[in-house]
């Protein structure tokens, strides 16, 4: 089945060069994603905050968005005003008309008691816009995140990939998860080892303290004995 091409903007910044107009195509996916991973100086920006907890109320629906707009009918209120359509003419043809997307700029930037009045986003705002906007994208359901390895919100590449945000996160993860369980398996090992050395020890007739003796007949370090020794729990000599 092919899919319909979505109408191309041409002429539109042309046209109306202080306007923004969103394309509902990938290029919109790629920007909600840039705002999602955006971290100025080590820490998330605040329309990536903002947009962040829009992003996870949604996974709490379990991707349901009439039980999230539902449950929180202000949030449905803003994200319905925040965003606008302008009608336009199919410019290639002049025959046909398209709804085009566009900014509510009323209902999202604030006005900042400044000398200069700056004209100031406010990022909730601004948040539920790009939020109206991505799901509306025929391509929604390919933005996924965050990436279980890095933490980054990312577009998918295939139906399968829903844990990774690439093959070097998931690869990494699965390196360090090896890793993680062999060295879980060599300590498990070594308590074995010690446990069977110590109870030899309470039978033996020796004055040498327990850790020596274990130490010396395994060859484990002193100090893993030390840091395990709740979970060896030691018996005293002759009981």
């Amino acid at each position: 089945m092919t899919r319909k091409k979505q109408p191309g903007l041409v002429g539109l910044q042309v046209a109306f060069p202080q306007a923004r107009f969103f394309h509902l195509d990938r290029r919109d996916l790629d920007y909600i994603v840039d705002v999602l991973n955006r971290k100025p100086q080590g820490g998330l920006s605040p329309y990536a905050e903002a947009l962040t907890r829009l992003m996870e109320r949604l996974k709490q629906c379990g991707g349901n968005l009439k039980k999230m707009m539902d449950g929180d009918p202000k949030l449905a209120k803003t994200v319905a005003k925040v965003c606008v359509t302008r009608w336009m003419v199919e410019p290639e043809t002049n025959r046909t008309a398209y709804l085009v997307p566009q900014p509510s700029w009323r209902q999202i930037k604030k006005r900042k008691l400044t000398p200069g009045q700056v004209d100031e986003m406010r990022p909730e705002r601004f948040a539920a816009l790009l939020f109206h906007v991505g799901t509306l994208n025929p391509e929604w359901e390919k933005l996924a995140g965050p990436c279980a390895r890095c933490g980054r919100y990312y577009i998918k590449k295939r139906a399968s990939q829903k844990v990774y945000c690439s093959r070097r996160c998931g690869n990494a993860a699965t390196a360090v998860e090896r890793t993680r369980q062999k060295l879980k398996q060599e300590r498990n090992e070594k308590l074995k080892q010690a446990g069977a050395a110590l109870r030899k020890w309470r039978k033996a007739r020796t004055e040498e303290p327990w850790k020596t003796f274990v130490s010396r007949k395994t060859g484990i370090d002193l100090r893993f004995l030390t840091r395990h020794q709740t979970e060896l729990q030691p018996p005293k000599k002759g009981r």
